[in-house]
């Protein structure tokens, strides 16, 4: 009985305990994908989750053995599998960088050499261990931030000399990179991943994948009839050798192509003899890695200093512990964040709890209830508590949305979702310390929250007149409005071309500056002073005009957290 006929996955019910989803990062046909903090080794994991079912689980076990019989730094790693009884659970390492489909269009012919090398040195590592991949396509494989390639997903792979899981004729892999044996319903073995490995070369190099059709049979039929030009029409600008080595992959007949290890070879003397010129990924590995080193550090330094201005801004506002404390206990915030980011954000938490009883017991009891719901929201990315201080700390220099902006490096959904966590701490701030009206305080006379929350009767009636602030036509507003400015600076950081990112630029910032200006006078007719706006808003989006321009790729949710993939 074949393997995969078996489902020999473990069952773990109590696997929460170890692994704590922190966010989604995508689905397929087949799975979701989450990111995950492994509580046992403090590594971030990406945690692959499939329903189980009769088909499911051959497809799992069958990805199973193949990861497990797998070593090799070019291919994603399993760390670890199990099931609850409903589904099954792949823990995968996470891999942060870009696909080949992301990267299509900004890579060298030298740069697409270099993966060349690495693609086909982990395919012949995985023919030698008789598995062959049957899916081998650009979003499958990635370069990660140290510039190496990482083959994913053996979810169809199959063993050489195991049955075949698919009945006679049944069709597996992506139409526009599988081999016309595969498209002809043939058993696929190691050439087959060579030529779907030869044309995701092709495509990087032309530019195009000439056998893609219109539609499915359309593509189906080019790759049955073999219909593909050599690269040479299409890029004649190429080194011979170069486009040779390429066609000979993508040959029609199984037998006339090389084996993966031989292209590899081939590849590698091409680029080591300077035909191709220099490989930037060989760059990324010098620089990228102490740049991902850096933005790590950069984030726990940046979250330390902030905690360190939120301790210091409210131990001085409300005073409560000796004043010969201030500095001891703001020192001790930021050494805490600096080495343990979780154990600082819970340290400053427990820190402000003695203020805000001193104010009143019943705005403690709230506080408390706040400071815990925001710790088990934030304790996965802690800065993300902090967030709103930034924007505090930059409002009397004119760069207050430089927060909701900056807060895109944070994540596709986590950077929005801070944004308008910052947009309303904000307002709340602003209107708490009565600052003079302006677009990001509110757009209604100021009323005494202050004074309102400290003589509260009830820890309830505190949280009502602080929702009350947040979820008010304005909160709601400043809220939208900055996670909209940060997805559309998350947006503008992952296209390709300059001149998409300054088009997405120039309409983000000018929407902001429409909403704070119009909506005011429409709603409550109240302009916002025209000077602050307008300062605000330039100044702004000139700073995050820098970085969109010197940006040479497309952004994998920034350096701070990478968009992460699976196997």
């Amino acid at each position: 009985m074949p393997a995969a006929a078996q489902h020999a996955t473990p069952l773990d019910l109590a696997w929460r305990e170890r692994y704590e989803v922190v966010g989604r990062l995508g689905s397929g046909g087949f799975a979701e994908v989450f990111e995950a903090l492994d509580r046992r080794t403090g590594r971030r994991v990406a945690l692959k989750v499939i329903a189980d079912g009769r088909r499911m689980a051959a497809r799992v076990v069958r990805e199973i053995e193949a990861a497990t019989a797998l070593s090799h730094p070019n291919v994603v790693a399993l760390c670890d599998h199990f099931t609850d009884g409903e589904r099954s659970y792949l823990v995968w390492e996470l891999v942060v960088g870009h696909s080949l489909a992301e990267l299509q269009g900004s890579l060298s012919d030298a740069d697409v050499a270099a993966v060349g090398v690495e693609l086909l040195d982990a395919l012949g590592y995985a023919h030698g261990e008789r598995i062959v991949h049957r899916d081998v396509k650009p979003q499958n494989v990635m370069v990660d931030e140290s510039g190496h390639v990482k083959v994913m997903d053996f979810g169809i792979a199959r063993m050489i000399d195991a049955e075949t899981l698919t009945d006679a004729g049944d069709v597996v892999g992506t139409l526009a990179y599988m081999s016309p044996e595969q498209a002809a319903g043939r058993r696929a073995g190691p050439p087959s991943d060579v030529y779907s490995a030869g044309m995701v070369l092709y495509e990087l190099l032309a530019g195009e994948n000439p056998l893609r059709g219109a539609g499915a049979a359309e593509t189906m039929s080019n790759v049955a009839g073999h219909r593909l030009p050599p690269l040479a029409e299409l890029r004649p600008d190429l080194a011979e050798e170069l486009t040779a080595l390429i066609d000979d992959a993508c040959r029609e007949q199984p037998s006339e192509r090389p084996y993966a290890y031989e292209l590899s070879d081939a590849l590698r003397e091409l680029l080591e003899s300077g035909a191709l010129g220099t490989s930037g990924l060989r760059r990324v590995q010098r620089l990228v890695r102490p740049l991902g080193r850096a933005a790590a550090l950069v984030e726990r330094g940046g979250g330390a200093a902030l905690a360190g201005v939120t301790a210091a801004g409210v131990l001085g506002a409300l005073p409560a512990y000796p004043a010969s404390w201030t500095l001891p206990l703001v020192a001790v915030t930021v050494a805490a964040w600096a080495v343990a980011p979780q154990g600082g954000l819970a340290w400053l938490l427990a820190l402000l709890a003695f203020p805000m009883f001193n104010v009143s017991f019943d705005v403690g009891v709230a506080y408390l209830v706040f400071a815990v719901a925001l710790f088990l929201l934030a304790r996965g990315r802690p800065v993300v508590a902090v967030w709103p201080a930034l924007a505090v700390l930059l409002t009397p220099v004119h760069l207050t949305l430089l927060a909701p902006a900056g807060a895109a490096a944070l994540g596709r959904v986590r950077g929005p979702l801070t944004a308008a966590w910052a947009g309303a701490a904000t307002m709340f701030y602003l209107l708490l310390v009565r600052a003079p009206r302006g677009p990001f305080v509110a757009f209604q006379p100021r009323g005494r929250l202050a004074r309102d929350l400290a003589a509260a009767d009830h820890p309830l009636e505190v949280v009502w007149d602080g929702l009350s602030v947040v979820f008010s036509w304005p909160g709601v507003l400043q809220m939208v409005a900055w996670a909209a400015l940060a997805a559309a600076v998350g947006l503008a950081l992952r296209a390709h071309r300059v001149e998409a990112r300054l088009w997405i630029w120039a309409l983000a910032f000018a929407a902001v500056f429409v909403v704070y200006r119009a909506v005011p006078i429409a709603v409550w007719a109240y302009p916002a002073a025209l000077t602050y706006l307008l300062t605000s808003v330039a100044l702004a989006a000139a700073v995050v005009l820098l970085p969109l321009l010197l940006w040479t790729g497309p952004t994998a949710e920034g350096l701070i957290d990478e968009r992460a993939e699976v196997g």
